[in-house]
């Protein structure tokens, strides 16, 4: 690695499980001709087994069999142009050759190239059960785009500001992230036949790149609404313009929502079962992990998953709320952790976004039990909690979101309030939403919402 440059991917997503399925004898032989190293699997039908070569064959099927429409109108905005929509398997194999899996990476880096030659690295993270065969397709792409000459520049700005190698300058210079954004803002309009779920998860992926690797912010047309779960499970969409309330689907369980970019992972009440990301129209799930913080979840006791109250994750940092401490990760590039224990007496509630959810922030607020405020967060890469000399609230709340310039909140009567000069007031609600258990932010984006 002394020679030529490294351009590396780093990936802040997490993705799906491909179902146990085997690729025929005939698609063996067309891929060992592409990549001379499967050329030992070319005699036989391959059946996928969760191996790391299973994991890099699957992903490169997808490539090969996903089917688009045949007419892709590019978007009104910068979300999609359509410049690389024509032939994804042509374009890698006409760059890349070789692909090869490296013992060791930095943490968080998904795969990288050289400036040179044909090879492509992918680390052994990204093959895991934590992607899936189609983020792995959007990072083959981001990397073969490397290899016409495109490089990344040091983020100045935004949620990933002071990370080297994170950004590009302008979506409009085509370079590997615009590939990113491209590439899932394709599967999420134009793919056919694909899991609704999937094609939901690769807009939040497309908008969430779109969001923070330009330092010239990429132009999408998108319209912030609030999201709210019942105590029933059911969503609902509040529009901030007129409030007007639409019934949109059923979760698949009631429990909390943590926002991840944008992406909503759901904890359920019932501990018995597992976080996993939710989609709120009805999509259905996908078998997928939504990252190791998840996977450490999802395997501990039902006592255990109730003492973790909230969750934060930001582009630099994430914070895990316990019942008596928070468990924060404030380096991105390492995996070391530290605790800081709540003041004597205080128990945990939830995590409340006066200022909105934002990745880039510093510092958020905290909830307890008794309605004091903490305010939490990472400076300088070193974690913080301390009593709030700024927020205040005139009753005690399960959640708050500003969106746009609204704060919107739940109190323990399940109540939607907006909260206006520091004093709370009751919004109306139609008598079919009922009491609520969640809010949510989300977007909604023109380029998926137009026919």
């Amino acid at each position: 690695m002394s020679k030529g440059f490294v351009i590396v991917l780093m990936l802040f997503l997490s993705g799906l499980v491909h179902a146990k399925e085997c690729v025929t004898q005939s698609e063996m032989q067309e891929i060992a001709k592409d990549f001379k190293q499967f050329q030992n699997l070319e005699s036989q039908e391959f059946c996928y087994d969760g191996s790391e070569s299973s994991n890099l064959i699957s992903s490169i099927m997808f490539m090969r069999k996903t089917a688009f429409q045949p007419n892709m109108p590019k978007s009104e905005d910068e979300l999609f142009s359509g410049r690389f929509a024509s032939s994804w398997y042509g374009y890698f194999t006409e760059r890349i050759s070789v692909i090869t899996i490296p013992d060791n990476c930095p943490k968080g880096v998904a795969a990288y190239v050289y400036g040179f030659g044909s090879t492509m690295y992918v680390c052994p993270m990204m093959l895991t059960s934590n992607f899936t065969s189609l983020d792995r397709a959007s990072v083959f792409m981001h990397e073969a785009r490397h290899m016409d000459g495109f490089r990344h520049i040091t983020c100045r700005t935004g949620p990933r500001a002071g990370m080297s190698g994170a950004c590009d300058n302008k979506i409009s210079d085509e370079g590997s992230y615009a590939v990113t954004v491209e590439t899932y803002a394709q599967i999420a309009k134009y793919a056919v036949d694909l899991h609704p779920a999937l094609k939901a998860y690769s807009m939040s992926s497309a908008a969430t790149y779109a969001d923070e690797t330009f330092e010239n912010p990429a132009r999408v047309s998108k319209n912030p609404i609030l999201v709210m779960m019942n105590q029933a499970g059911q969503f609902f969409s509040l529009d901030l313009k007129d409030q007007s309330v639409k019934a949109l689907g059923q979760s698949p369980s009631v429990g909390k929502i943590v926002m991840r970019a944008q992406h909503m992972i759901l904890f359920p009440q019932d501990k018995t079962l597992p976080a996993k990301y939710v989609f709120t129209k009805n999509e259905g799930d996908i078998a997928q992990s939504a990252g190791d913080a998840i996977l450490e979840y999802n395997e501990q006791t039902p006592a255990q998953k109730a003492d973790l109250k909230d969750m934060f994750s930001g582009a630099q940092w994430s914070a895990r709320v316990y019942t008596n401490r928070v468990k924060f990760a404030c380096d991105p590039t390492s995996a070391n952790t530290s605790e800081i224990n709540l003041p004597a007496g205080q128990k945990a509630s939830s995590i409340l976004y006066l200022n909105g959810y934002s990745r880039a922030s510093q510092v958020n607020t905290l909830a307890t039990e008794d309605g004091s405020l903490l305010d939490f967060g990472c400076s300088n890469k070193r974690p913080f909690l301390r009593a709030s000399k700024s927020a205040s609230l005139d009753q005690k709340m399960s959640r708050v979101y500003k969106i746009a310039d609204k704060v919107f909140a739940i109190n323990l009567a399940g109540e939607l309030l907006e909260i206006q000069n520091g004093r709370s007031v009751k919004l109306e609600l139609p008598s079919t939403v009922g009491a609520l258990y969640e809010l949510a932010p989300q977007q909604t984006y023109d380029f998926i919402e137009k026919n």
